[in-house]
């Protein structure tokens, strides 16, 4: 393999990691099983120990977690929290205990194995036997201050009771805070009742509870802990055995999970893991595979770190619990954009301790490649995922003789009922029409959304709310709202002042750039960065329906715009060749929405011709203004390297853009030298 190849599976393998800390850690849902995610660790760990000179600082292996949230006060680590290595089968295990036997020189046996609990990594320190502070794992060495949420655990004691010659009194206790699943089914039923979304799994409960900015909200959700290590003042060891910080942690009172056990032997070791594998389903948490841990801190002190895990401890990960049940039923959701998306309707089956009815089928290749039809035997796997996937039709399956190889439906489902597309050099298949009802309430907040029309008062929820109540049934109707003033006080907190300021935010809204009104028609794949592209040749409105009569020249001018390529461009046609998207655009016209020729103004030309990405965090910055920056001076800003790209522009960890970069010898920079291209604006980014 060639050290280009290798690096293209570096980047590969850094950005699907990042992007799934981003929405674990961050947006707090997932959208990879833990298994999957920790397969690619895995991958990646593998290929910076064969070409270490190829792993830059940035990677996802150079650090134990990720940054912590600038909403809470930062804490650092006395000690640093350091994930834990993985392994897989048996024979991996077996591996980690003659390499680990290896550089001790001596037996490590006993060991003690723990149920590694699926939950979120906190500190808890105590001094004279108050609970003093507490806080995440965040990125190893420095985490999250959520004291006051911690607080709220009725498990946890504000003070441990006074122990012989005070030995305990001052001391850190690290463990797992859990959603149990018992209530978790509970939790969820209650948001869904008050209108809030649901969270994906027990995990992302526990994560989302105690990250909450207010502890009267932490408090009112019922998640407990279990303790796993115990730790001094100094931040060092207080016994010689692993087990014995165990049994001291549960005798003064802190939570451990019961099931822990002292191991002798590779046997034993083997009989414990297939147990739980077996019976895990039966406990009330979620629980991925079992912790195994060198006992005697003597040898954990001579085996070390390895930088982000400890080499004395390793975690045997569980295979996802895999289980039959019946598909009943093959489903749509229309997005935004219209794309339609399948999910299967199933004969309801726990599996980890959470009822599944559904699934996701993800598009039409995969329905046909796996042949899965309604009244299948199929089998699935949640392993953390939001919804769970089919697998593959089960060999127990039998079909009736009226069994029918599904096909896609050739019209919108109810009460749409448009004509749906499909190119056959692509997966999706997408409703056009900017009118169906299907995709209308998505559409609407996407619509009024800060970086389309910028509608203040119309966020998703009211969105929601409006669509649902039929007052708001085309986006033309949101211009209309001024005549539907008595509809509006009839929703619970619209009084005059508020309807008054949403109305006007809606008649500003009017003078919003073409291309905001372009970004927000939902067109699939013309966002901003398109939006403004496609202005620059058809500056409005009008324009733009003048274009519409002869489609084959405006197919020339769309083909003819660097950056817009063929699917997109046929995306655009077939959006303006739909009869309800042009009632739509007569509509707009007639309100005189973005009637005015787009006007490009540049405060300097200092960065003409010049093209930026821009890549990690700014401290006091948005990436958007930093843009708009670029823009207002003459530069072009897009997403992602290549070799025309002139800067790329360096924030806070970074992802894997600045290996790009450095692949191609793009010139990187920071804040500061953008000061330097734009010296008038120094004072506006300082």
């Amino acid at each position: 393999m060639q050290q280009s190849e290798i690096q293209d599976k570096i980047a590969i393998l850094i950005e699907e990691i990042e992007l799934a800390n981003k929405e674990y850690y961050i947006e707090e849902n997932s959208s990879i099983s833990d298994f999957d995610y920790d397969k690619k660790f895995k991958k990646l760990l593998d290929l910076a120990a064969k070409f270490p000179n190829l792993i830059t600082p940035d990677s996802p292996t150079q650090r134990v977690g990720n940054t912590p949230s600038s909403q809470f006060n930062q804490v650092s680590h006395q000690t640093p929290m350091l994930s834990l290595s993985n392994v897989f089968n048996f024979e991996e295990l077996k591996d980690w205990i003659k390499r680990t036997t290896k550089i001790t020189g001596e037996n490590i046996f006993p060991l003690v194995c723990e149920l590694k609990i699926d939950g979120l990594a906190v500190s808890i320190k105590y001094q004279n036997g108050s609970l003093v502070e507490a806080s995440t794992r965040g990125n190893g060495s420095i985490g999250e201050d959520i004291t006051n949420n911690i607080r709220t655990i009725n498990s946890i004691p504000l003070r441990i009771a006074s122990s012989e010659n005070k030995k305990y009194d001052n001391f850190e206790a690290r463990g797992e805070v859990y959603f149990p699943i018992s209530k978790f089914n509970l939790f969820n039923q209650e948001r869904l009742k008050q209108g809030l979304n649901i969270y994906s799994n027990p995990r992302n409960s526990s994560s989302g509870s105690v990250r909450q900015l207010d502890p009267k909200e932490t408090a009112k959700r019922p998640i407990n802990i279990f303790f796993y290590s115990l730790l001094g003042s100094d931040g060092k060891e207080i016994t010689n055995s692993h087990l014995r910080s165990l049994k001291i942690l549960r005798d003064i009172g802190l939570r451990t999970e019961k099931n822990f056990k002292k191991i002798n032997s590779f046997t034993e070791l083997k009989d414990f893991i297939n147990y739980w594998n077996n019976s895990r389903q039966n406990l009330d948490y979620g629980t991925d595979g079992i912790v195994i841990k060198v006992d005697s801190i003597k040898l954990q002190k001579t085996l070390g770190n390895t930088g982000r895990t400890p080499r004395w401890a390793t975690a045997f990960k569980f295979p996802p619990e895999v289980v039959e049940t019946k598909l009943n039923k093959i489903n749509f959701n229309v997005g935004r954009t219209g794309v339609l998306t399948p999910w299967a309707e199933l004969e309801p089956v726990f599996i980890d301790g959470v009822k599944i009815s559904r699934a996701t089928l993800h598009n039409k290749d995969e329905i046909q490649r796996k042949d899965l039809r309604e009244n299948d035997l199929v089998e699935i796997q949640r392993a953390g995922e939001v919804i769970p996937q089919i697998l593959r039709v089960s060999k127990n399956n039998v079909r009736s003789m009226y069994s029918k190889e599904f096909s896609f439906p050739m019209k919108c489902p109810e009460p749409c009922n448009s004509t749906l597309f499909s190119d056959p050099n692509e997966v999706s298949v997408i409703c056009i029409s900017s009118s169906c009802p299907n995709k209308l309430e998505r559409l609407l907040q996407y619509f009024t959304s800060k970086n389309c029309m910028d509608i203040e008062g119309l966020g998703n929820k009211i969105c929601s709310i409006l669509f649902k109540k039929n007052i708001i049934v085309s986006l033309d109707d949101i211009y209309k709202l001024n005549e539907k003033k008595d509809e509006l006080l009839n929703i619970e907190g619209f009084g005059d002042l508020r309807i008054n300021n949403l109305l006007l935010s809606i008649e500003n809204s009017k003078n919003k750039p073409f291309s905001s009104l372009l970004t927000a028609l939902g067109i699939d794949g013309v966002g901003v960065e398109i939006a403004e592209l496609i202005t620059k040749k058809i500056q409005t409105l009008k324009k733009l329906k003048e274009q519409i009569q002869t489609p084959e020249k405006l197919k020339e001018i769309l083909i003819d715009i660097d950056g817009v390529g063929p699917i997109v461009a046929g995306n655009f046609l077939k959006w303006t060749n739909q009869k309800s998207n042009i009632n739509l655009i007569d509509s707009f016209l007639e309100l005189e929405i973005s009637n005015e020729i787009e006007k490009i103004i540049h405060k300097t030309n200092n960065l003409e011709n010049k093209i930026f990405v821009i890549t990690g965090s700014f401290e006091n910055l948005k990436r958007n203004d930093i843009g708009d920056l670029i823009k207002n001076n003459g530069g072009k800003v897009v997403n992602k390297v290549s070799k025309n790209t002139d800067y790329l522009i360096l924030g806070e960890n970074a992802g894997s853009k600045l290996l790009d970069a450095q692949n191609n010898n793009i010139k990187i920079i920071n804040i500061e030298d953008l000061k330097i291209l734009i010296p008038e604006l120094g004072s506006q980014i300082s």
